[in-house]
């Protein structure tokens, strides 16, 4: 199948799957724009501090994190990183970023602040709004507790925190675990243990077409990739059976076959 005929059946899937913010994100892909302001998803808002979280309701760091990371990452793909909605979440994390520089619930695994703390930090690190303290503060808080068995045992999330940030914020590490990384990615592709979304995905992180350390490239992953997309033109991920991790997946293939295919 070819990378045009397999986007337009993951559009498809999309469509007749997905939640607002979903398709507008998908067709915004399809048509190669970015869009001059980003739709959140179903019942989110945006308050006045730029924080993302229930139009009506308390407040759960955690799922409001997810929201701000779900919004930012399709900014990102859409090459919307410029937009007033970064901006204001932003200036949100650089008020709520802890002295350490993570970003986490008080009483959190230090693995899920890890990741949650890359990821964030990673994103705002392509975006114009970030200042270098926030910036370096969230990568002196990774780089300290990295260590190569955080990512050896194929931690996906690890993989893909690590690269978002490393390969886009300078610092003094980035060698070093990005060499480690690349490894780990090459590790679970051959393995069978990533799939090609997943590979390509953290390419996608990276901006990068392959890792230092690894030899799996963009057009092996999306070959890949292609060979997975399923007969209703969605994408299944193994770790996680439920509709709305099956929709995300779809999103990222989707992403992957519009920038790398």
């Amino acid at each position: 199948m070819s990378a045009a005929v397999a986007r337009a059946h993951a559009i498809a899937f999309v469509e007749a799957c997905g939640d607002r913010f979903s398709v507008a994100r998908a067709r915004a892909l399809a048509a190669g724009r970015t869009p001059e302001d980003l739709c959140l998803p179903d019942g989110a808002t945006q308050r006045p501090d730029g924080s993302i979280g229930a139009a009506e309701g308390g407040s759960a760091f955690e799922f409001e994190s997810e929201l701000l990371l779900r919004v930012l990452g399709a900014a990102a793909d859409l090459g919307g990183l410029h937009l007033p909605v970064v901006e204001r979440a932003c200036s949100y994390l650089e008020a709520v970023q802890a002295d350490d520089g993570s970003w986490g619930a008080v009483d959190e695994s230090e693995e899920r602040k890890i990741v949650r703390t890359g990821m964030l930090a990673g994103h705002l690190g392509k975006t114009r709004f970030a200042r270098a303290a926030m910036l370096t503060g969230a990568g002196d808080y990774i780089a300290d507790r990295f260590t190569p068995d955080l990512v050896q045992n194929f931690n996906w999330p690890a993989i893909a925190a690590y690269a978002n940030y490393f390969a886009n914020v300078p610092h003094d590490e980035s060698d070093a675990v990005l060499q480690w990384i690349g490894r780990e990615l090459e590790r679970g592709f051959r393995s069978g243990r990533f799939d090609g979304v997943q590979t390509a995905r953290v390419l996608l992180y990276a901006e990068a077409p392959s890792l230092p350390g690894g030899r799996v490239d963009a057009t092996e992953a999306v070959e890949r990739l292609l060979a997975e997309q399923q007969g209703d033109g969605g994408w299944l991920r193994f770790d996680d059976p439920a509709p709305s991790a099956r929709l995300e997946h779809t999103l990222d293939a989707l992403t992957a076959l519009v920038r790398l295919g």
